[in-house]
C-alpha cells in the first residue's frame, strides 16, 4: 500500500463499503522493493493482495472486483 495512492484508495473505498477488514503493508517500491514483498509479486507492482488462502491478485480493478464477491 502507497498512502495516497489513488489505487489503494480505490481498494479502501471498496473494502469499506463492504465491511471488509484488511492488514495494510506500507510499502514505497521507489524506495526498493523488499523481498518478501517480490516473493508475491515478481515485480513489486503496488497493490497487491493476498487472501487467508494464498490467493493473490495485483491489479486494482481486480481487488476490487474480488472484494466484492
Amino acid at each position: 500500500m502507497i498512502e495516497g495512492n489513488p489505487r489503494t484508495v480505490g481498494i479502501l473505498a471498496v473494502a469499506k463499503e463492504n465491511n471488509i477488514d484488511l492488514e495494510l503493508v506500507e510499502t514505497t517500491p521507489a524506495e526498493g522493493v523488499p523481498t518478501d514483498y517480490l516473493k508475491i509479486n515478481k515485480l513489486g507492482r503496488v497493490p497487491t493482495f493476498v487472501g487467508a488462502d494464498g490467493f493473490i491478485l495485483s491489479e486494482c480493478i481486480a481487488i476490487a472486483v474480488y472484494s466484492e464477491s
